[in-house]
């Protein structure tokens, strides 16, 4: 990691004072309640954060969606390159409504820092035009969790959040994902190696990342903002070194909460929080859904594959259990 700092060494020098953006990232974890976060932050008077829902593609509402930068522009650096998570450069040319598809082509014809550099500058700009009139910005991508070192080497100093839920609502949720996805049938149950599989490929080193990165990140689990909503974003507020008063915190929370967040039809329609819609991204917005969905046997399978990185992640992080 040593010599991906030193070859990027200057990349961010700027020719002119406009400050780079983003200010900071929500960099996990997945099925986790990011997009809530973003929801939450995005509706703080000084704050812009996307993608925040709702996004209707083309049915109208936020077209803006996960960036992925990071973990696309990670296939470029030997580093990286061949570790899991990193999406294609080619992503690039047709994704992310093509804010970098005009520099794909230059691949094979510049320098990898000048690549970078360009990458960096129109990765900036994109989220500089999400801010607005707000005096910061941040974007989230859950996959960035993989990827925080990196981060850190081309863009110095910018802050980082991550929700973290219980691993076995994540595997519930990641398994109606897919079904939403037509990627599982409709009706399909959990099983364990389905379960088990997700624990080691995605949760498992989600917790090692956070456990091998030596910078700070600020945790809130999933469970602690259903709990504790306005505690929660007023103390991610304070992160960003901000401050909030009780009625802006009421807005942020009431216009992130799960109603809002789900409304359809030009906003006349909207789901209760337990209400199901397989089709929806968020699917139900409660905690311990779990219970529902597998036994006690598989669930204590999961919860002891993962309680002694949780638990080392936890302390590490100063996290609040409930």
């Amino acid at each position: 990691m040593y010599l991906l700092r030193k070859r990027l060494k200057n990349i961010l020098t700027q020719k002119e004072d406009k400050q780079l953006r983003p200010d900071f990232l929500v960099v996990g974890m997945e099925r986790s309640g990011t997009h809530w976060v973003a929801a939450l932050l995005n509706n703080h008077p000084d704050i812009a954060c996307f993608p925040s829902l709702p996004w209707r593609g083309d049915t109208g509402g936020n077209q803006v969606g996960e960036v992925h930068f990071f973990n696309t522009i990670a296939g470029l650096y030997p580093e990286y390159k061949d570790k899991k998570h990193t999406r294609p450069f080619e992503d690039f040319s047709f994704k992310y409504n093509k804010i970098f598809a005009d520099i794909v082509p230059l691949k094979d014809t510049v320098s990898l820092r000048d690549l970078s550099e360009r990458l960096l500058r129109r990765y900036s700009d994109y989220c500089d035009a999400q801010r607005g009139d707000k005096k910061i910005v941040g974007e989230s991508t859950p996959a960035y969790v993989f990827f925080l070192d990196l981060i850190d080497a081309l863009c110095p100093g910018v802050k980082k959040i991550a929700s973290i839920r219980d691993p076995k609502d994540k595997i519930v949720s990641w398994h109606y994902n897919l079904i939403r996805k037509d990627k599982k049938p409709q009706g399909s149950s959990i099983t364990e190696k389905f379960a088990i599989d997700y624990l080691n490929e995605r949760i498992i080193p989600e917790y090692e990342a956070l456990l091998r990165y030596n910078g700070e990140v600020y945790i809130v689990t999933y469970e602690y903002l259903h709990k504790n909503t306005k505690k929660a974003a007023a103390d991610m507020v304070s992160f960003l070194g901000f401050s909030v008063g009780d009625a802006v915190l009421s807005h942020m929370v009431s216009s992130a909460d799960f109603e809002q967040q789900t409304r359809r039809d030009g906003g006349n329609t909207a789901r209760k929080k337990g209400e199901e819609d397989v089709k929806s991204g968020l699917r139900k917005g409660i905690v311990s859904d779990w219970k529902n969905n597998m036994d006690e046997q598989l669930a204590g399978k999961i919860d002891k594959g993962v309680a002694g990185l949780r638990k080392k992640v936890f302390d590490k992080y100063h996290v609040i259990n409930i």
